[in-house]
């Protein structure tokens, strides 16, 4: 006799149909009966049936009107990112083995600083055009945390800052360092505090300027001043290293990023 725990979790699929699974992906990521007809390329009634049986299945409503939309149930949401890396995984892995980006016809979707933006882009689109005229760009505005992001196929690329990812990515996950440098203090020409040498001393004393996407937490430099047992003032934090550039030359904050921010 098999202990029910000892069960293969793959014999489950064989009373659902995979096509269910496909629709409630899309369902969840929308909200709308609408928009997944839509992303499906499907009638309403369609979508609206394959949620009735998806609920007879799984026994739960799953989706439920609120507001002016669809909310997941607690069964949804509990469901909804394993089974969104589960369906990408096996689109993966149905995909074809090796990638052609001259015939290759995809869209990726990738997340970056707007200072990788500035430096990368331009080239990068130039060089897609030329040798993968297929492949579509989309970048988006997302916070951390990237890693399930990716597990689940939403992104295909996070360029983030060192630091922000988790040490050690999931297996299925490849790092690789694309920008290096240093980093340097930016001040407006004609800055009083430029009259004499910046040192730690009066690096603190000032009041400085933190590109910060979020809009919360501690910069990379906030961290390494608490290591030494100090502190500076954010008198300002903006999303982007383009806004925090014009402000920092045009008042006496001071702004500490990376040097490609120059070449910028």
């Amino acid at each position: 006799m098999t202990n029910a725990h000892d069960a293969d979790p793959v014999d489950a699929l064989q009373r659902v149909d995979l096509n269910l699974l496909v629709t409630f992906d899309v369902l969840a990521r929308t909200g709308s009966v609408t928009r997944a007809a839509q992303h499906l390329g499907v009638t309403q009634s369609a979508v609206s049936h394959a949620l009735r049986r998806l609920r007879a299945e799984l026994d739960d409503p799953l989706l439920v009107r609120a507001g002016g939309g669809m909310a997941l149930t607690a069964r949804a949401e509990a469901l909804q990112v394993p089974l969104r890396a589960a369906l990408v995984a096996v689109g993966r892995a149905l995909a074809p083995a090796r990638f052609d980006p001259a015939t290759a016809r995809r869209h990726f979707r990738l997340t970056s600083p707007d200072l990788f933006d500035l430096l990368v882009l331009p080239a990068l689109v130039a060089r897609v055009a030329a040798e993968a005229p297929g492949v579509d760009l989309t970048v988006v505005p997302r916070p951390p945390p990237y890693d399930a992001a990716l597990d689940a196929g939403e992104l295909d690329l996070a360029v983030v800052p060192v630091g922000v990812l988790a040490e050690e990515p999931g297996p299925a996950l490849v790092r690789r360092t694309v920008l290096g440098g240093t980093y340097r203090c930016y001040l407006r020409r004609a800055h009083p505090a430029l009259e004499r040498p910046l040192d730690l001393d009066a690096y603190v004393a000032l009041p400085h300027l933190l590109v910060s996407p979020t809009g919360a937490g501690a910069g990379l430099v906030d961290r390494l001043l608490a290591g030494v047992g100090r502190q500076r003032r954010v008198a300002l934090r903006v999303p982007t290293f383009a806004v925090a550039a014009q402000v920092a030359a045009r008042t006496d904050l001071v702004l500490t990023a990376p040097d490609s921010l120059a070449r910028a």
